[in-house]
């Protein structure tokens, strides 16, 4: 159970194991654990990502925030922190979404870490390539609709907005297969400004 506010984002419960009590109690169980929690340290990542999640949910899981000139229709939002088994422990994708029928991995941060964000976004992308059959089954039950995923998965970095034109990293991104999108904190939320598109890479075969 996770709540989406702006002021207690990402804050929630884990290892549920009575979903019949937590349905017969959902508002003081909401309340408990994702309103009168602790405050902790706000992070605009987890900001930024409460905030996308939840213009999901208003729009029948499409990320219109986020929709790009090129792209036929938005973004549709399938989960996010989804965590898999790596060889140093577990790596995990702050969104996992759909372009049509091919996966996109979107990592997101407050501040631009280039070699960080371009390892995690192409470790996952390359995790979801080689269990294309699994994540086509987990999209299927989550949107309640069959689907054939297909691979390479589309790679995007969103993180704060820089250069007046366009990015200064787009075209390095860009020879790497990775779409970047700059954000602003506003007023409303957050706004967004998609870089080219880039194509997907060819799957990592190593």
């Amino acid at each position: 159970m996770i709540g989406l506010l702006p002021d207690r984002p990402q804050r929630g419960k884990s290892g549920i194991t009575m979903p019949a009590r937590l349905a017969a109690n959902f508002e003081a169980e909401f309340r408990g654990h994702c309103v009168d929690c602790e405050h902790r340290r706000l992070t605009p990542e987890k900001r930024l990502q409460s905030w996308l999640i939840a213009e999901a949910y208003r729009h029948d899981r499409r990320l219109r925030p986020l929709t790009a000139p090129d792209l036929a229709s938005p973004l549709i939002f399938i989960t996010d922190e989804l965590a898999l088994p790596a060889d140093d422990g577990r790596i995990v994708c702050d969104l996992l979404a759909l372009d049509g029928d091919r996966p996109v991995i979107l990592e997101l941060k407050p501040s631009r870490e280039k070699k960080r964000l371009v390892e995690q976004v192409t470790r996952y992308a390359a995790l979801v390539e080689a269990h294309i059959t699994l994540f086509s089954e987990l999209c299927s039950v989550i949107l309640g609709r069959e689907l054939t995923l297909r691979a390479p998965c589309e790679r995007w970095i969103v993180w704060p907005a820089a250069g007046i034109d366009g990015d200064p990293q787009e075209d390095a991104l860009a020879e790497l297969g990775i779409r970047v999108v700059g954000y602003e904190e506003t007023n409303q939320g957050f706004a967004f400004r998609a870089g080219r598109d880039v194509g997907a890479p060819a799957p990592d075969r190593g």
